[in-house]
């Protein structure tokens, strides 16, 4: 498999979005993921019909589209656990001992 710039540009997008996805659950932005994951929708229905000839209600685009949703939600998970537990980690830090 060669590294195409087509290639390397969907791969860049994909990896931004799911920063994306991530930072919005650390930060617990709900209404913020949802804006992240119908841009996710869009750009992969865009890519898939104008790239790949596809159309939109065809089974594997319809899959491609639950794939996005499932890579949406485990981002934001990660990113949501992740943020509980800095939380935590800051609340548990213990003061230095005054003289």
């Amino acid at each position: 498999m060669t590294l195409t710039p087509t290639l390397v540009a969907l791969l860049s997008v994909f990896a931004v979005w799911m920063i994306a996805c991530i930072w919005t659950g650390f930060r617990a932005r709900v209404l913020w993921f949802f804006l992240v994951l119908a841009t996710g929708f869009a750009l992969n229905a865009t890519w898939m019909v104008f790239g790949l000839n596809a159309r939109v209600f065809e089974p594997h685009a319809l899959l491609a589209q639950l794939s996005v949703l499932f890579y949406a939600v485990g981002g934001f998970g990660l990113g949501w656990l992740a943020g509980r537990v800095a939380k935590r980690w800051r609340e548990s830090r213990v003061d230095p001992p005054s003289s």
